[in-house]
């Protein structure tokens, strides 16, 4: 007993060393804006400006040697290249932040974007400006599938909507002032039904998830008033950008938005309604983005800002809770249904069945051998396409299947550690061997299972944090979210570490009071010795 409290003491002080450690880094590593540096009276600030303008490349040809980043699922190598032949490597990135801060942290030397999201992110980032000059010219699209009939309603739906109303709504949506950017209600009957829009929620000003994660932009007030025309809701789903074309073509969405680009090659895959001029354009950082100092007044005050804006602004926190909600819900499920299938599966299983084993065998090989994150796009977008089934579902189901064979796999080596002489035992004084294993062989494997099996949910929780594949806006999505609207990176990933630690904690704590109740070692005395005659 000693030596378990002294692993578990252990145990929790490196948990501490290691959280202690991550907060010192990032710290250290500058979370806060850095300050510009100018005299007391200001002299010589405008020189500064002028020099924090300046992009580090100019030309195309300064990129050939370099790294170019763009978004997973932006397929616009050839592009590049055709203006910089030589460019020493391309990158992807899943969301835009994450591009940005590989930017600015020097891991990339320049970044493909729109014009509309460049604008913004150069307005929100110090250190990072545009390239003089525009890759390419194009137009953003509405992504329907190849063929849909409902292209055709929605392009005349759009043609309805005037010049003026449409720059309207792009002033309002690139402009600075917040106020402005609220939606309209749909409060228009929806006579005609509702319609999936499968939209990139983390792409401001184009789509984004605003206050408590309800998606906005000016994609997302073009597409309402669209469906106000045809007299249609329209029902958001928020995902990575790469999912969006992917959810299209699956049926698991009628309309892709969010910055979408309509090129050439796209258009082989998808019909488009185009609606708004559109470029391509290159971020890369400014000559003195690696210079300024931070005062210690400097640091801390932008510890506060970046905590008001992750946390306080628009009720992110909540972002936060419902991203732990849906942790939770696919871990816990998973955890349950997975034991059952496990147990089920190994029950069917334990006398040798051939044809069992040789299938189970064939179906925890398939599940194991290749990455969960696959397996749950193979899940949401071939077996499961154009079944109306939620990414919440999906994860369950994928979690499960993965549990169910690791479960499976420990209840195979616990049982088989107990000698056959237990079982002989038992059929001698007249057990039969359903209760042989249950009264006898399975209370002496489960300590021996237990230990696998805690260490199997501590990963399956962490393993959750891919679900933002499927469109499943779990704890990990959620601070995707906040950063792609704050562009910091400190306190949302900060938190989301934490918060995996205390949840990984608290179902690890669950887990080893039960693995107390089942260790013969620990039974009550006088339980034991129910029913027999002592002196």
């Amino acid at each position: 007993m000693m030596d378990k409290r002294t692993d578990r003491q252990m145990l929790r002080r490196k948990r501490l060393i290691w959280l202690l450690l991550i907060l010192t880094i990032c710290m250290l590593t500058g979370c806060g804006k850095k300050e510009d540096t100018a005299s007391a009276d200001g002299s010589g600030a405008e020189g500064q400006e002028t020099e924090a303008e300046t992009p580090e490349l100019k030309e195309f040809s300064e990129l050939n040697g370099k790294t170019v980043s763009m978004l997973t699922g932006a397929p616009f190598e050839e592009l590049v290249k055709s203006k910089a032949p030589d460019v020493a490597q391309f990158t992807t990135y899943n969301n835009n932040p994450d591009m940005i801060l590989a930017l600015k942290s020097g891991k990339t030397d320049a970044a493909l974007s729109n014009n509309a999201v460049g604008a913004l992110a150069v307005n929100r980032n110090k250190g990072i400006s545009l390239f003089p000059q525009n890759l390419q010219d194009g137009v953003f699209g509405f992504a329907f599938a190849k063929g849909s009939p409902l292209r055709d309603e929605w392009q005349a739906a759009y043609d309805k909507i005037s010049r003026e109303k449409k720059d309207e709504l792009w002033e309002k949506w690139t402009g600075a002032d917040e106020s402005k950017k609220e939606l309209p209600e749909q409060d228009w009957p929806g006579t005609n039904g509702t319609v999936r829009v499968a939209a990139c929620d983390t792409l401001e000003p184009m789509s984004y998830a605003g206050e408590n994660g309800v998606l906005k932009g000016f994609d997302v007030e073009l597409i309402l008033c669209m469906a106000k025309e045809l007299d249609v809701h329209v029902e958001f789903t928020g995902m990575e950008f790469a999912a969006i074309l992917s959810s299209v073509q699956a049926d698991k969405a009628d309309i892709g938005i969010g910055s979408i680009i309509a090129t050439d090659e796209r258009r082989e895959a998808v019909d488009f309604v185009d609606y708004y001029p559109a470029a391509f354009v290159l971020l890369v950082r400014t000559k003195d983005s690696g210079s300024g100092e931070t005062g210690a007044e400097g640091f801390w005050g932008s510890i506060a800002e970046s905590f008001e804006k992750t946390f306080i602004r628009e009720d992110r926190w909540q972002l936060f809770l419902e991203g732990i909600g849906t942790t939770l819900l696919i871990t816990i499920l998973s955890i349950l249904f997975g034991t059952g299938l496990g147990f089920v599966v190994f029950l069917l299983c334990r006398k040798g069945n051939r044809f069992a084993n040789v299938l189970t065998g064939f179906f925890i090989w398939l599940v194991q051998g290749m990455p969960v994150v696959v397996l749950l796009m193979i899940l949401y977008y071939i077996i499961f396409s154009g079944v109306a089934i939620s990414g919440t579902a999906i994860s369950i189901v994928g979690f499960t299947l993965v549990f169910g064979a690791g479960v499976f796999g420990m209840l195979k080596v616990g049982v088989g550690a107990i000698d056959r002489g237990q079982t002989e035992a038992a059929y001698a004084l007249g057990y039969t061997d359903r209760k042989a294993f249950f009264r006898i062989v399975l209370p002496q494997a489960l300590p021996l299972f237990m230990p696998n099996f805690r260490r199997s949910i501590t990963e399956l929780i962490k393993a959750t944090a891919i679900v933002g594949y499927v469109a499943v806006q779990d704890l990990t999505k959620m601070g995707d979210i906040i950063r792609s609207r704050t562009y910091e990176a400190f306190f949302p990933l900060i938190a989301v570490a934490v918060i995996y630690f205390i949840l990984a904690a608290i179902l690890t704590w669950i887990v080893n009071r039960l693995e107390r109740c089942v260790n013969p070692k620990n039974r009550n005395k006088s339980a034991m010795l129910k029913g027999v005659k002592t002196k």
